[in-house]
């Protein structure tokens, strides 16, 4: 694996949040304006080798329930695959985020530009914001957690098209 220089998450930020604006989504900040919606978790994915399109999983929590919207770059015209996402499922994910504390977790230090898969994990409710940014393939401690926390409780956002 060919990793680059360390480099600043702006721009780690900057090329996760080009693909959600190339696939024409909206922040996740406009989408909580909706009415009915109580939260909304989005993760980004970029695959530095393109072994599979990049992809945006947004889980968008309303009254009526959850859903989750897979949209892959370059892939079916740009329309999501739309998963529900049982109660059950939604309330083990947002646990296993609370315990990690992710609302006050850092992007993950000393990754580099290029050469790892970088995910975006964003969460948002109401006017409140957050953002996290990690290397699957290297992330430490709570990072490692969070990679873990996707996979086991999420699994839909993390699936490939190639």
């Amino acid at each position: 694996m060919v990793m680059g220089n360390p480099a600043r998450p702006e721009q780690q930020a900057a090329m996760l949040r080009g693909i959600t604006e190339r696939m024409g989504l909206p922040p996740i900040r406009t989408l909580c304006k909706e009415p009915d919606v109580l939260g909304v978790y989005r993760i980004t994915v970029d695959y530095y080798d393109r072994r599979a399109h990049d992809s945006c999983a947004t889980l968008v929590i309303r009254r009526s329930g959850a859903q989750l919207a897979m949209h892959y770059q370059r892939a079916f015209d740009q329309k999501p695959i739309l998963y529900p996402i049982a109660t059950i499922q939604l309330e083990a994910f947002s646990h296993a985020l609370q315990t990690l504390k992710f609302d006050t977790l850092s992007d993950q230090p000393e990754i580099p530009l290029y050469g790892l898969d970088f995910w975006m994990v964003e969460r948002a409710a109401g006017t409140f914001v957050h953002s996290v940014i990690i290397s699957p393939q290297t992330a430490p401690g709570r990072h490692a957690d969070l990679v873990r926390a996707i996979q086991t409780h999420l699994p839909e956002a993390l699936r490939l098209i190639v």
